[in-house]
């Protein structure tokens, strides 16, 4: 099985299937023709879940992820990227293994299951079971895009044993809704779309800044390649900079453009971004960063930035006008503004789609084989150094302790 049946005793015979656990980048690259292939098999996957994109996520965090991955026989049937992170419990005076969806080890938008759908009830039982035989205390997946496919998963989970259940996830002091996805349902010609999707005003002001800007050749709308992609890029983060480092701080600010110029960097090594940037005078006024999947023929978009201080209105109007047009001419079906149901998104003809945020916890925080994972043991080692360096003698102690048994 490509080497992973010695990488950690978490593989079972459940139901006719087998799960493995993959944490090996060598081992991940050996499942890429047969994960490529399950890609092809689930009509609900997203570039988020490909192999491809993953690659660039664990390449660059390793010892922070694994992959559970259901086989039938040779045959890939289902994947489970998952994240892991250290959790100090000051109550119990512990560490603790939590995990994550693996993909957000990239920040990506979607999470979750690649599943074939002919196995989807069995393997998604499977995963359940051999999860709960693992160590960790606490399981949090935001962004899953099936929804039907969380709650199967969910109800694998014994509520004698766990605590399994659905959260909501609010931004912006509560005003947006940030499970929620607005889609543009693209027809094959934009014309088609911009008589039929917009809003009475959107379309005016879609049709007047066209002609005012564009049309008259007072600016221009580019979609740079090579090494000039890499200048938009910054361009864009300044723009984003400038309005929310205000609101965000600072410091939180830089974090969460750091976050968006990894994601850009990788959708371009790929050759997933599409990033059109509208300039007045050689100054860029705005640009939009977007991640294109090219085999579900959907564009999500990612990040905006805009010169606030330019006079009108007509910019982020403007570029995701065209940025549809620019779908549709790609023959793209979708045109995703991802996370957020912010007003504006629905002046284009947005249909809402909402993701799954679910969270299982252990109701005995020691389980089966202790609170934390062996894979977590160099991070927890890292903080007994850190409460050493601070002074805290019994959290050390403590710690110390606990790795020991360990090893």
């Amino acid at each position: 099985m490509d080497g992973a049946t010695d990488i950690l005793s978490l593989a079972i015979e459940a139901r006719g299937l087998r799960v493995a656990a993959i944490e090996r980048m060598e081992d991940f690259t050996a499942l890429r023709d047969r994960w490529r292939a399950l890609e092809g098999r689930d009509p609900e996957g997203t570039v988020y879940l490909s192999w491809d994109w993953l690659a660039q996520a664990f390449s660059a965090n390793p010892g922070r992820w694994r992959v559970l991955a259901v086989f039938h026989g040779p045959r890939l049937v289902c994947v489970f990227p998952l994240k892991y992170r250290v959790h100090w419990s000051a109550s119990r005076q512990e560490f603790q293994s939590e995990i994550e969806a693996g993909g957000r080890l990239l920040w990506s938008e979607y999470t979750g299951f690649l599943c074939e759908p002919a196995y989807e009830d069995k393997a998604l039982a499977a995963l359940a079971e051999t999860l709960r035989q693992s160590p960790w205390v606490r399981l949090s997946i935001r962004y899953e895009g099936s929804r039907a496919r969380a709650a199967k998963f969910m109800a694998a989970f014994p509520a004698e044993a766990f605590s399994a259940r659905h959260r909501d996830y609010f931004i912006n002091k509560g005003e947006t809704d940030n499970l929620i996805c607005p889609r543009v349902w693209l027809p094959a010609d934009y014309e088609d779309w911009l008589s039929t999707g917009p809003s009475k005003n959107a379309r005016q002001k879609i049709r007047r800044f066209t002609r005012r800007y564009l049309d008259s050749g007072e600016c221009t709308l580019t979609h740079a390649s090579g090494p000039e992609l890499k200048s938009d890029i910054a361009a864009l983060l300044r723009l984003w900079m400038r309005k929310w480092a205000p609101v965000k701080g600072s410091e939180v600010a830089r974090q969460v453009a750091a976050n968006y110029l990894r994601i850009l960097t990788a959708a371009s090594q790929l050759g997933l971004l599409y990033l059109p940037v509208l300039k007045r005078d050689g100054k860029v006024l705005g640009a939009l960063g977007h991640v294109v999947d090219p085999r579900m023929r959907r564009v999500h978009f990612i990040v905006a930035g805009r010169d606030e201080s330019a006079e009108g209105h007509f910019i982020g109007l403007l570029l995701h006008a065209k940025a549809i047009e620019w779908s549709i001419g790609q023959g793209h079906d979708i045109y995703d503004f991802c996370h957020g149901n912010e007003p504006y998104k629905y002046s284009f003809g947005s249909e809402e789609t909402r993701l799954a945020y679910f969270t299982v916890r252990r109701r005995d925080p020691s389980g089966p084989g202790g609170p934390l994972d062996p894979m977590s043991r160099k991070d927890a080692l890292a903080r007994v150094l850190s409460f050493v360096e601070a002074g805290k003698t019994p959290e050390a102690a403590a710690g110390c302790r606990q790795l020991l048994d360990l090893i």
